[in-house]
């Protein structure tokens, strides 16, 4: 036993030669002197570890949030259209006040208003033939895809709408009168048939109004998924803005002496009325579409239940005499404003990032004030104005047609 324990205390031999020449090669974990491979000191001399690190270690959180807000805008979609819209007319109504005896659209007895003279005919101005259709605008549209729903928003905006009317002096050969455009009074808040403005160089009417929008909608994903017809329920805001300006302005001249110019009373008569309505809209709705590869149908109902904060506004100037200041009143109130916005829709996919887009939509908007609508052609004893502001609200529609184009991101 003790010869073959000296042997077994005899010397370690080098790690590489219990492995003298492998179809392998020498180990590349050898070490020592018997290893050809290694460098001084039994080490390898080539050795080199290698760690995988973020190109910038202290912005490794930027770009994690850089890349989830990249891709989640690479399922975006962007959409342009072109709006011809028609807001409400004013309807079939008068310029001034009902006269005792009626018959607003015939001609009658020009009473000049200092002398209570007849002068001749008068007749009144009507709004019946103001229109105010075929408005231009644009719109544009983004959506922004998300886990839980489709986010989108939208603005749109109409050129200014203008209407204007003009009435001129006129000689009736059968009445063998001249027939001046006139804007009748109340005296003393009842209809009167002899207080009345004439205008003996015509008269003008001027409406002009402006409509502007912007919503943002949160659309749900749909109740029925993975269907042809889907059902999404949405919620969101809306603010719509709607300003118009109504003026009645023109000259008369009243000859006190026909052989002396330097007695004559001039008069620029001037009406002016004006409504700013500002509607703040929480609202919410559906939207159902059928899509198909070709193309996608869809309708979104959305009810508005707004509140409108109007500023109304009613000034005249030189209605009796030349000497008048400018009176005026004014009131801001905040109604109660309900209404719905439907849009009927098509898309035609041209392709897997480009859409053609058309539509239909109406805007019904409750308790609107109408710069029409809120005066009051009154007079104190038929010689001092009392033109003043008649604060009332009214239903209003605008609807009309939209083409545009979608672009989709992904």
């Amino acid at each position: 036993m003790l010869p073959a324990t000296g042997v077994a205390q005899g010397p370690i031999q080098p790690a590489s030669f219990a492995y003298p020449s492998g179809p392998y090669g020498p180990s590349a974990y050898a070490s020592g002197p018997g290893c050809p491979s290694c460098g001084p000191g039994g080490g390898h001399g080539t050795d080199t570890i290698y760690e995988l690190l973020p190109d910038d270690r202290f912005s490794h959180r930027d770009a994690e949030a850089l890349a989830a807000f990249s891709s989640a805008f690479q399922h975006a979609y962007v959409r342009f259209e072109y709006l011809n819209w028609t807001l409400d007319d004013p309807g079939r109504q008068f310029v001034g006040a009902p006269r005792a005896s009626g018959g607003e659209r015939e001609q009658f007895n020009a009473v000049n208003p200092v002398s209570q003279v007849v002068v001749g005919a008068a007749r009144l101005s009507n709004l019946d033939s103001v229109s105010q259709t075929g408005n231009n605008g644009v719109r544009g549209v983004f959506g922004l895809p998300t886990r839980i729903g489709l986010f989108e928003a939208s603005v749109s905006a109409l050129e200014q709408s203008d209407s204007k009317l003009s009435d001129a002096p006129f000689t009736d050969f059968n009445a063998f009168s001249t027939v001046f455009p006139a804007v009748t009074l109340l005296n003393n808040g009842a209809p009167s048939d002899t207080t009345m403005i004439l205008f003996s160089e015509g008269l003008n009417v001027q409406l002009t109004s402006r409509f502007f929008s912007t919503e943002a909608n949160f659309i749900m994903h749909p109740l029925t998924p993975n269907q042809p017809l889907s059902i999404q329920p949405l919620f969101g805001f809306q603010y719509v803005r709607f300003w118009d300006n109504f003026d009645i302005f023109g000259t008369d001249i009243d000859q006190q002496d026909v052989t002396d110019p330097t007695d004559d009373i001039v008069l620029n008569h001037r009406i002016s009325s004006s409504a700013k309505n500002d509607v703040f809209a929480p609202q919410v709705g559906v939207r159902v579409e059928f899509e198909h590869e070709f193309f996608t149908l869809g309708v979104t109902p959305k009810f508005m239940m707004g509140l409108n904060r109007h500023n109304d506004r009613v000034s005249s100037d030189q209605i009796f005499s030349a000497t008048e200041g400018i009176q005026t009143t004014q009131q801001a109130d905040t109604e109660f404003a309900p209404g719905l916005d439907l849009s009927v829709y098509g898309k035609l996919h041209l392709g897997k990032h480009l859409s053609l887009f058309v539509s239909y939509q109406l805007y019904y908007l409750d308790s609107i004030s109408r710069s029409t609508d809120n005066v009051i052609y009154d007079s104190i004893n038929g010689s001092q104005p009392n033109i003043v502001l008649n604060g009332r609200q009214e239903g209003m529609f605008v609807d009309g047609v939209t083409v545009g184009g979608e672009f989709r991101f992904h």
